[in-house]
């Protein structure tokens, strides 16, 4: 199953398609006059969709995005790093810096147990199990690996990313487009 990467009217045109039931064909001919713009009620529902599959879908349905070129870890004296994820950025769902031997535990939201346990020195994890939290466009990278440099760039850092006029997402994704009656 490919990754689709689809403008505007192309997945206008799989919402069409997947949205409203196939019309029986009696030989009927129906049309409306009284000003409805069904193209943008879809188009409004249909991003609707498409915002929520970003935040909340499994990885599986979606298209990740290697952003590690555009992001760069600066390192803080505390033993921590921290990067901004661009503005085009919904979720940051992999981290993997030099010197780790496994992806970083992402904690999304600042908010959650655990992260706090990531400011303090004593709790925090290190590079072996690392650790990066997620707090609004910032990502505090609890655990970098021990160095004396003052940034690190990321061997990778996967993102779901939100780009106005494309849609990216995997093709199975376009099962869950709701039925409209």
């Amino acid at each position: 199953m490919p990754i689709l990467t689809l403008t505007l009217e192309e997945m206008m045109s799989a919402w069409r398609l997947r949205a409203f039931p196939e019309a029986v064909n009696d030989g009927c001919v129906i049309t409306r006059c009284d000003g409805i713009d069904l193209d943008a009620h879809l188009q409004a529902r249909m991003q609707a969709w498409y915002d929520a599959l970003l935040r909340d879908a499994t990885l599986d349905m979606l298209a990740p995005v290697d952003i590690s070129a555009d992001v760069e870890v600066d390192i803080l004296s505390d033993g921590t790093g921290w990067f901004t994820l661009p503005d085009e950025a919904v979720r940051l769902v992999s981290l993997m810096m030099p010197g780790w031997s496994a992806p970083a535990l992402i904690i999304p939201d600042a908010t959650l147990p655990g992260a706090s346990l990531q400011l303090s020195g004593r709790q925090r994890s290190d590079h072996r199990v690392p650790v990066a939290v997620v707090d609004g466009r910032t990502v505090r990278v609890c655990s970098p690996p021990p160095t004396t440099r003052k940034s690190l760039r990321p061997l990778s850092c996967l993102a779901i990313l939100d780009t106005p006029g494309l849609y990216r997402l995997h093709s199975r994704a376009l099962s869950t487009i709701p039925l409209l009656l």
